[in-house]
């Protein structure tokens, strides 16, 4: 477990103003907090928390923090909680937790897996349920991680948490029958039907043309609807013969 000392001052406002204030100085606003004292807000260079954070401990490096305040103040303190700008990923706050040396701390261990699954020559899969178990013990003694070696793991095997050897003064808080990894089979995903070949779209397209245009000249088409017969004529009447006047014999 790494230990490594860092330089915080206390901030009086906690304004929005006084913060981006302070990002722009290359400083982050945080908080500290724990052990039965109220918490005391406080700054750090950005710089030397990033070097904190990638040392081999990662998140569970101890940090004695000297708080500059007329007479200089120092605590152990681990990092509770980081907060990141959404885009860029960059710290904007961090939160620390006073502890005790003495005294028994929970903490995040991230799982190392070593070697090659026997199950993976047989066309299994290597699948990760979980990357870091929870575990109690004193500060000093928070393993950097815990290793697993996954070589004779064959297709259908599984990792749980209590199959995970940890020190002998580290308590594992993990629920023993929590999955950490298995082999499994890889699923076969069934392929989609070929698309139709642009030619055999084509043809497919040109056949309603193709029937139209091989009905022969002068073949018989649908009969058309009979004619309504005409109406016949009405025989003319014979006009009566003018008075007076007799017709003439041949």
């Amino acid at each position: 477990m790494e230990r490594v000392t860092m330089e915080a001052k206390r901030r009086d406002g906690l304004g929005k103003n006084q913060v981006r204030r302070l990002r722009r100085d290359g400083l982050i606003p945080g908080i500290v907090y724990g052990r039965g004292s109220d918490p005391v807000p406080v700054a750090v260079e950005s710089k030397a928390l990033r070097a904190a954070l990638h040392t081999t401990s990662g998140l569970n490096v101890l940090i004695d923090l000297a708080l500059a305040n007329g007479d200089r103040e120092s605590r152990t303190v681990m990092v509770k909680d980081l907060q990141r700008d959404i885009f860029l990923r960059n710290i904007t706050h961090v939160d620390f937790y006073a502890i005790d040396l003495t005294r028994t701390v929970e903490a995040h261990v991230p799982i190392t897996f070593v070697g090659h699954a026997a199950g993976i020559a047989e066309g299994g899969v290597f699948e990760v349920h979980l990357r870091e178990i929870l575990v109690r013990c004193l500060p000093m003694q928070i393993p950097e991680h815990i290793e697993f070696d996954i070589s004779a793991l064959e297709v259908g095997d599984s990792i749980h948490a209590r199959d995970l050897v940890v020190p002998s003064d580290v308590t594992v808080v993990t629920a023993p029958e929590e999955v950490v990894a298995t082999v499994v089979v890889p699923k076969v995903v069934e392929e989609a039907a070929p698309a139709a070949a642009p030619e055999a779209a084509a043809a497919t397209g040109e056949a309603p043309a193709a029937a139209a245009a091989a009905q022969a000249p002068g073949e018989a088409k649908p009969a058309a609807a009979p004619e309504k017969p005409e109406k016949p004529e009405r025989p003319e009447k014979a006009k009566p013969a003018a008075p007076g006047k007799a017709e003439k014999s041949s």
